[in-house]
């Protein structure tokens, strides 16, 4: 995320101080007030964590997200049956069963229990907290792998996607023209929500068929354009001309609170949602991530070189991709065929061929006679 001019000064002198901020704190701790801990926990993490002002805005959003909940089952400001000056390893652990018990799954207790403990870490720093109680506190294990729980599209399925925007909006060029690119740069090219939205028009080099991506963590990487995916390119460039040609982003909102403005992430996902659920895919599949996964599948598939999937899709480590050959079936089907095919060959090898049985067969009558 790009920190806005004053931010670091703003920062310095709010929490710069040690008497300061163990006093705000220690106020903060006491009552339970959400903002002052929520703007501790932002300044901790990007001042001192390993990303620093690199952390993304949705990180930050999901860590208040998980404080506010853990303040919740402290108990109200006024009387809180948790003290957060005097919490427990066995506090954590009751509510991390709490959110099993309210159904949550396994990956977002494990979200909310590490934005909790960056509070915890921060409290450490203000000198609040000797030590972080919820150190040795693990999330439930999830017994699913990852690639049976995350799905992508078929082939088919993504076509079908990429070809809607035109069939729903056929006198719509604009918003069709938008949507379909959307689409793609997930499902085709594999960029993140925030990688998406991100985008701006100096990113596009048409002439060298090339997009500029920035991804986590403020690394680039240079991703080339497929035939297809520079078609929606000068199709929407030339759409984009009648709604706002002055904003540097490349995807801009269409609707009337916000038109022309840059397309924020919850309206990407509102965009993908309306398309998959006309799809008919089921809920759990409506995530911008789907794309990327169905991209990062496709990709493993054509090429079969977790290498070139890792260097598209700006993962640090192949490692990360690999969960795309898991989650690709026919990958899995033809290795069983695969294996087969060289057994049954195998047992062609060694049994003897009908010739040789019947002249065995003639030899042992002759012995008998």
């Amino acid at each position: 995320m790009s920190v806005q001019p004053g931010t670091a000064l703003q920062l310095a002198s709010k929490w710069s101080r040690p008497e300061n901020r163990r006093r705000e704190g220690l106020r903060a701790a006491h009552t339970q007030d959400a903002d002052t801990l929520i703007d501790l926990l932002n300044t901790y993490i990007r001042l001192k964590s390993s990303r620093k002002g690199r952390t993304s805005a949705l990180t930050l959003k999901a860590y208040a997200e998980s404080v506010r909940q853990f303040l919740a089952f402290t108990g109200p400001p006024e009387s809180p049956s948790r003290a957060l000056n005097q919490l427990s390893a066995e506090d954590f652990e009751v509510w991390l069963l709490h959110l099993q018990e309210a159904g949550l799954k396994p990956n977002t207790i494990k979200r909310h229990l590490y934005g909790v403990r960056n509070l915890m870490k921060a409290l450490v720093w203000a000198n609040v907290l000797k030590a972080d109680p919820s150190a040795g506190v693990s999330p439930p294990a999830d017994p699913t792998p990852a690639h049976a729980k995350k799905r992508a599209l078929t082939q088919a399925q993504l076509r079908a996607l990429l070809a809607l925007p035109s069939e729903l909006h056929p006198e719509d060029g604009v918003q069709a023209s938008r949507d379909a690119l959307l689409l793609a740069l997930g499902g085709t090219l594999g960029l993140r929500a925030a990688e998406i939205v991100g985008l701006d028009l100096a990113d596009v080099d048409l002439p060298a068929g090339t997009l500029t991506v920035r991804g986590k963590g403020g690394k680039s990487r240079v991703v080339p354009l497929p035939a297809g995916v520079k078609a929606l390119l000068q199709r929407w460039l030339s759409a984009r001309q009648t709604v706002n040609p002055s904003v540097p982003a490349l995807l801009v909102s269409l609707s009337s609170l916000n038109r022309g403005g840059r397309l924020s992430t919850d309206g990407a996902r509102f965009i993908a949602h309306a398309y998959y659920r006309h799809l008919g895919l089921p809920p759990e599949m409506w995530g911008l991530h789907t794309l990327r996964r169905t991209a990062g599948t496709h990709l493993y598939r054509a090429t079969r070189d977790l290498h070139v999937v890792a260097d598209l899709l700006g993962h640090a480590s192949v490692t990360t991709s690999a969960i795309y050959a898991k989650m690709d079936a026919d990958v899995r089907r033809e290795a069983v065929e695969a294996m087969e095919r060289l057994q049954q060959e195998g047992s062609a090898a060694v049994q003897p061929s009908r010739i040789e049985q019947q002249e065995g067969a003639q030899q042992q009558g002759g012995q008998v006679a």
